[in-house]
């Protein structure tokens, strides 16, 4: 079943969205995002901050904040592959929703099992009420749907990184905490603006290109919505073409 689609492209999204927003947060607390600085993370936080929500974003010391320059968003410095350092960041905060959009430093094919087992324990002991998370498609047993025909199994590494994916995406799954979890395949470049076409769907044979901005206009919309509750989505757009600009095919 298809997500539906509030709103088309990004400007649309916030305006629709940041009108119900600041009430629906109130006191029920703010939204924590592991990986905001990132590419996608900093397109999830420019939107959550626009909409009025109250936002921390955890990263590390040496962490480019420059895509978040000017935002009113708060800060917790660790490494999410130091237990404790979660651990404070979760406990010294009230904190309604963790919004994960990490990517795993090159060769460490176990860091979505380690870190996201520190953020689980941790929003379970701390009240935390959702869990979003960004994810690849393929991840864990999903491989099996792509592996032969886009010959990943030839791919050094790759299917270890997926099973990775896969233990993280258990993790929070078995967590007890209400999750939304996007998967995505290839991302189109960074300054890629909404395509208006993009849909989230639950068939987990489906792999397109996105671009960022959809992901985060979509993680956006899932934000306290119980349509989004314990569910796993890929992302759909028929759009754009394969490759992404710059990126050989599979």
């Amino acid at each position: 079943m298809l997500l539906r689609r509030i709103v088309v492209g990004a400007l649309a999204a916030f305006l629709s969205f940041a009108a119900t927003a600041s009430v629906r947060a109130a006191d029920d607390g703010g939204i924590l995002v592991f990986g905001g600085t990132g590419r996608l993370g900093s397109d999830i936080v420019n939107l959550l901050v626009k909409a009025g929500q109250d936002v921390t974003v955890f990263a590390r010391s040496t962490s480019n904040r420059d895509r978040l320059k000017g935002l009113d968003v708060k800060y917790v410095t660790g490494d999410v592959l130091n237990d404790g350092d979660v651990a404070a960041a979760l406990a010294g905060g009230n904190y309604r929703t963790v919004i994960v959009a990490l990517i795993a430093p090159q060769g460490d094919m176990t860091f979505y099992s380690k870190a996201i087992k520190h953020i689980t324990d941790h929003a379970q002991t701390t009240g935390v009420k959702q869990i979003i998370h960004h994810g690849a498609v393929g991840a864990g047993k999903n491989a099996e749907n792509f592996r032969v025909a886009y010959g990943w199994d030839k791919r050094p590494g790759l299917l270890d990184r997926l099973a990775d994916q896969g233990v993280g995406e258990d993790l929070i799954k078995a967590s007890g905490i209400t999750y939304t979890i996007i998967r995505n395949a290839r991302i189109y470049p960074e300054d890629t603006p909404s395509t208006g076409h993009a849909v989230l769907t639950e068939d987990d044979t489906v792999m397109t290109p996105n671009a960022r901005a959809d992901l985060a206009i979509y993680t956006v919309e899932c934000v306290d919505n119980p349509d989004c509750a314990n569910k796993t989505y890929h992302m759909r757009d028929t759009s754009l073409t394969w490759p992404p600009p710059g990126r050989g095919a599979e």
